[in-house]
């Protein structure tokens, strides 16, 4: 068989394909891949509050805020439409600038992002994933010190007026999922001392429930094109593509009273 684009030798089945695709990107580039997770170590909260239990004790404002947030559902649509036409115009400057997101070792998954709230000095083609941010920082990392806009951000105003609302924010991106790329079952620090909630905005006409799955709490939920939800991520969630270019912005909102009261004055229904 006839050598395919970057592989640079014969193939001579689907596994030895799909071999290559775990260690190189669709443009031929080696990927800069992560150890696989240790779910053993990541699930295991008792462990960790025996080595540090500050990070498990809740203050006032923290079960404040958790509270009024039980008052909405664990996927709440907000008052927030994107302009895609917009959008397609701001973001087609960045068309090749897209980077592999978290592309672990063994694993084939089709996901790339780009950054918009970073570290000082970051591009939006920076470290996305917490555990590539933090390999890179060589340290840990919170989700709030991503405080600094990119010229992404900068750039692609059918966002402001939702992501100034909220300003200062923390880690926020765009991620896009090919077809076959998927997120696994997993929890977004469940803890009542998380330091951030998240929204997330599906972007384009890629992300209805034919082509992009969010299963939540054992159901798909109902996604609209272009609109923003507030989703509970504490809870278990899994996601997956069935086409090219499926686009969500995942923006990290600092766990502060006062934003969690304009959360509350956004909702699509009051």
């Amino acid at each position: 068989m006839a050598s395919v684009g970057f592989v640079k030798k014969d193939i001579g089945d689907l596994t030895h394909m799909d071999k290559d695709l775990k260690k190189f990107n669709k443009d031929g580039t080696e990927l800069n891949l992560t150890p696989k997770i240790d779910r053993s170590r990541q699930g295991n909260y008792y462990q960790k509050y025996l080595e540090d239990s500050s990070r498990f004790d809740p203050s006032p404002d923290d079960l404040k805020c958790e509270l009024q947030l039980q008052a909405l559902g664990v996927f709440e649509p907000l008052n927030f439409l994107v302009d895609y036409g917009k959008f397609k115009k701001e973001i087609l400057p960045y068309a090749d600038k897209w980077v592999p997101y978290l592309r672990r070792e063994g694993i084939s998954n089709d996901r790339e992002g780009l950054l918009l709230m970073g570290l000082e000095g970051d591009s939006p083609s920076d470290s996305l994933s917490m555990p590539e941010a933090r390999k890179r920082a060589g340290r840990k990392l919170s989700e709030t010190e991503f405080s600094t806009p990119t010229q992404l951000y900068k750039d692609l105003t059918c966002l402001h007026p939702i992501l100034d609302f909220f300003q200062p924010l923390g880690r926020t991106m765009l991620v896009k999922v090919n077809a076959g790329g998927w997120f696994p079952p997993h929890k977004d620090w469940p803890m009542l001392t998380r330091d951030t909630f998240r929204i997330v905005i599906f972007i384009g006409s890629k992300v209805d429930n034919e082509t992009y799955e969010w299963e939540m709490e054992g159901k798909r939920w109902p996604i609209k094109q272009n609109r923003a939800y507030y989703i509970d991520t504490r809870k278990t969630h899994r996601t997956h593509s069935w086409t090219d270019g499926s686009i969500h912005c995942v923006v990290n909102v600092p766990k502060t009273w006062e934003n969690v009261i304009k959360l509350m004055s956004m909702t699509r229904y009051v």
